[in-house]
């Protein structure tokens, strides 16, 4: 650390942070006490050597702590929404839902207004290179869209507060708010176009998938998209079964497949003429979630919150969007968390840390910019790394638990007993022993070629995974994107290839089948149909002379 930065440090830690913090909870407030102050340090209490060791030991516990606070919220924090977007391109409406004719927030020049090209300036700092963000907006009236007015109007919920007034007693009164998740739901159901049709395209399960593209005259087999010039294996797979591969000839208008568009659909409902405290669950005015962003705003006056600074009351201005708007699309596109919060595997739920409220980010409300700060930017372009690398593991884990099923049903003894092997071998040590390490003449569960390239690609995973480590360590993190869509991608492939194979070989292996087949007529049939024909003929005759009336 520098000689600057360490006086900085030093200055920040001898000043101490203010009171602020949420009334009425002890959980995450902030006090002169939060900090470690160095204070303490020159100037302990009472006199000796052990007084003045253990004084300083309980600073470097308290500095230690604070550092470890500060890797858990800020530097590495958690993923608030884990998406695998492999598109090419973003694409978000923001669609602005007014009942009324008095103002448009998309309109420049007020103070209320929206500045979609700062959105979109703010939002490309959070996606890799390559990918395209494109940020249309536009304005529609609820009154025209019924089924949306009623999705609005069904999502209006009130609680009951008590509060404390001077008189030193409680008063109950209602608080209605709009409830977000509700909302979504009942968008996504409706049979509005405006809403429905652009939640139904914006599931983010798509962005992993194929979509069609059309080329005129391209006779080469190169492409331009990297996952295009990745085979898949089950491809190169030769099934026994004696079926023959056509090759097609490229034609004029031929299909190709790449990937498409993802839309993250931003709704900003501007009413007039609701409550004056109207807000959404929380005291928030912003809902996010993996595939859509509702904002509330209204011309009313600022919205007294449950959470103080020092001696004052903190305020919600429900007149400005902008903010709100960059959280929301911060956390869908970026899987950023609040750097307040943090996941609690504990206490099952989230809890919250007000140090880290105040800062240069857009969520709280004990922040006032409608900027994303480098450092979260950082963490944006990481938790894109990480949700392709989970989401590889989980597909590995998948598939090798697919193969030691397969295996567990045909590696048997001829009396139908599983095969045992040494005690401090795993199951998956003793298959890969019996199948791969070891050649046979007799039949074998599944070819000799599908474990030979399962272990081949394991051990260029892993290499893969150890090149993805120093790339983050070394913040390369474009090197390391590039590295995380290969390995997402090859993880794929290989689940596609195992599936292709172990289906075939398990047909193969079946004991009995069954066929069905129409009749087959032949000339068999009219022999008998004679025969018996005959046979009736000669009975009718015996019974005509034989009868003694004649």
């Amino acid at each position: 650390m520098k000689e600057e930065e360490q006086l900085k440090f030093g200055w920040a830690l001898a000043a101490g942070p203010c009171t602020y913090g949420k009334i009425e909870t002890e959980e995450g407030s902030v006090s002169t006490r939060t900090l470690p102050r160095l204070r303490n340090v020159l100037f302990p209490r009472g006199f000796g050597a052990a007084t003045d060791h253990s004084t300083l030991d309980n600073f470097m516990g308290e500095l230690a702590a604070l550092i470890s606070t500060t890797i858990e919220h800020v530097i590495a924090p958690d993923v608030r929404f884990e998406t695998v977007d492999m598109t090419t391109r973003l694409l978000i409406p923001i669609i602005v839902l007014q009942n009324h004719n008095r103002y448009n927030i998309m309109e420049k020049g007020h103070n209320y207004s929206i500045n979609v090209e700062a959105i979109e300036a703010e939002v490309k700092k959070m996606i890799h290179v390559g990918q395209e963000a494109v940020i249309i907006g536009g304005s529609h009236l609820l009154h025209r869209h019924e089924k949306l007015a009623v999705a609005v109007s069904k999502a209006m919920r009130s609680h009951s507060l008590q509060e404390t007034k001077n008189d030193g007693r409680f008063h109950v009164h209602t608080k209605v708010y709009l409830d977000g998740a509700i909302l979504r739901e009942e968008m996504e159901r409706s049979a509005d176009v405006l809403a429905a049709g652009l939640l139904e395209v914006a599931d983010p399960s798509l962005s992993d998938k194929f979509f069609l593209r059309q080329h005129w005259m391209d006779e080469t087999e190169v492409s331009d998209d990297s996952v295009l010039k990745h085979k898949p294996l089950w491809a190169t797979y030769q099934s026994k079964v004696g079926k023959k591969v056509k090759k097609t000839e490229k034609k004029q208008g031929d299909l190709h497949r790449t990937y498409g568009t993802r839309v993250l659909p931003v709704f900003v409902l501007s009413l007039a003429d609701v409550d004056s405290k109207l807000t959404m669950e929380d005291e928030s005015l912003v809902y996010a979630s993996k595939d859509v962003v509702i904002v509330l705003e209204h011309q009313n006056e600022k919205i007294p919150l449950s959470y103080v600074s020092e001696t004052h009351r903190r305020h919600a201005d429900p007149s400005q969007a902008q903010r709100h708007i960059l959280a929301g699309l911060a956390s869908a596109v970026g899987g950023l968390t609040a750097p307040y919060e943090r996941a609690s595997h504990v206490h099952e739920r989230a809890i919250v840390n007000w140090l880290w409220a105040a800062g240069c980010h857009p969520f709280g409300p004990f922040s006032n910019t409608s900027q994303v700060s480098r450092m979260l930017q950082d963490v944006a372009l990481r938790n894109i790394i990480y949700a392709r690398v989970d989401s590889a593991l989980h597909r590995i884990r998948d598939t090798s638990e697919t193969v030691q099923t397969f295996a567990a049903e045909h590696l048997k003894t001829p009396l139908g007993e599983p095969v045992k092997g040494k005690k401090n071998k795993t199951t998956t040590e003793l298959w890969l022993e019996k199948f791969y390490k070891k050649t046979t003449n007799l039949p074998e569960p599944f070819p000799h070629e599908l474990v030979e390239r399962l272990e081949k690609y394991l051990d260029n995973l892993e290499e893969q995974l150890v090149d993805l480590s120093s790339l983050l360590y070394d913040h390369r993190l474009q090197d390391a994107h590039l590295n995380s869509s290969e390995i997402f991608q090859s993880s794929i492939f290989t689940q596609q290839y195992v599936d292709f194979v172990l289906s075939e070989e398990r047909e193969k292996m079946r004991c009995c089948s069954i066929e069905y087949k129409y009749p087959v007529q032949s000339s068999q049939n009219y022999i008998y149909g004679g025969i018996l024909l005959a046979g009736f003929v000669v009975y009718f005759l015996v019974i005509f002379f034989s009868s003694p009336v004649r």
